[in-house]
């Protein structure tokens, strides 16, 4: 396995030689009975299908190689990787460790998830709890503690790291001009968490269709383009801080979406679409509908399913 894991192709695959070989190449969907409802064209593409449930195992995958590439980390050395999250890039994280041959030792606060927590333990990550009482970005605030005492370990840093958009750039936003072909939406939705997934996918696909319009989703509250942010619980949306990821002059627009109506849509999209969804995949819809129903008939609106519902339903 090389760099090329994470490389495009089409065409029947062989016999994968890992899970990591599976990552990638995730169908689009039209959502034709939310449609008949709402009268909007509404495309999602499913994420959530990529091998750990979420399309941050692109971008866990992604930063390992890049460090690989440019020898901080050396695949099978056990060298120790760390990271402050809990969330979707730690499980990716955990399986790309557990298959590469890295230690990884993942900080999240200590209010998270218990069952999280298991379950990255149950792939080898090391939990270091950190203390949530000291604010948004505990966790980051102690990896780099950590980090200071062991300068051997190797920080990846997602919100900032160039393989998180670079990867969208070579894998998801050519994928969607494959599936698509010369039918490329008119809008793009997409939510804001390290900036990677908008930024990346939303650079490839204004160069084939420059009147594009990016439309990013955040909470009630909350800003990229105002540098604004409140208190929320849609977990990898508005993350407190406006990334380095993200490329802030793609945006033409922000919505802005309540919790409530974000967990109504993943029930409607359960019970019409047969979709189980994460919250900030259903917040897209949300806005997809809010957007279309300001739009004139016909208009083409992609967005996309980051996770699914499971890990929310079961810490409901």
């Amino acid at each position: 396995m090389n760099s090329d894991v994470m490389g495009h192709g089409t065409g029947t695959r062989p016999v994968a030689a890992s899970i990591l070989d599976l990552v990638g190449r995730t169908p689009i969907i039209n959502l034709n009975r939310l449609h008949a409802a709402t009268g909007h064209r509404i495309l999602m593409k499913l994420e959530m299908l990529n091998p750990g449930g979420s399309h941050k195992v692109r971008v866990a995958l992604s930063m390992v190689l890049a460090a690989e590439d440019e020898g901080l980390l050396v695949r099978g050395s056990g060298q120790t990787i760390i990271e402050p999250t809990g969330g979707n890039t730690g499980l990716g994280l955990a399986m790309a460790a557990a298959v590469l041959g890295y230690r990884l030792v993942l900080v999240i606060p200590d209010n998270y998830s218990p069952a999280k927590q298991r379950t990255l333990r149950s792939f080898g990550a090391e939990i270091v709890l950190s203390d949530h009482r000291r604010g948004g970005n505990s966790h980051g605030e102690k990896a780099i503690e950590l980090l200071f005492d062991n300068p051997d370990w190797v920080l990846l840093n997602q919100q900032a790291n160039p393989a998180n958009p670079a990867v969208h750039e070579r894998t998801t936003a050519l994928e969607i001009l494959d599936d698509l072909g010369g039918d490329l939406p008119d809008v793009m939705i997409a939510g804001v968490g390290t900036g990677g997934h908008l930024s990346g996918v939303g650079r490839v696909l204004r160069r084939h269709k420059p009147d594009l319009r990016i439309v990013a989703v955040t909470p009630k509250g909350c800003s990229m383009l105002r540098n604004q942010f409140a208190v929320h619980h849609m977990q990898g949306l508005a993350v407190g801080l406006v990334p380095a990821n993200l490329d802030v002059s793609l945006i033409d627009e922000e919505i802005e979406v309540e919790e409530s109506s974000a967990r109504a849509m993943m029930e409607t999209l359960m019970r019409s679409e047969g979709l189980a969804v994460g919250l900030s995949s259903a917040a897209n819809v949300v806005a997809a509908i809010d957007y279309g129903e300001r739009s004139v008939p016909g208009t083409r609106i992609l967005t996309f399913a980051y996770d699914s519902a499971h890990d929310y339903l079961s810490t409901e």
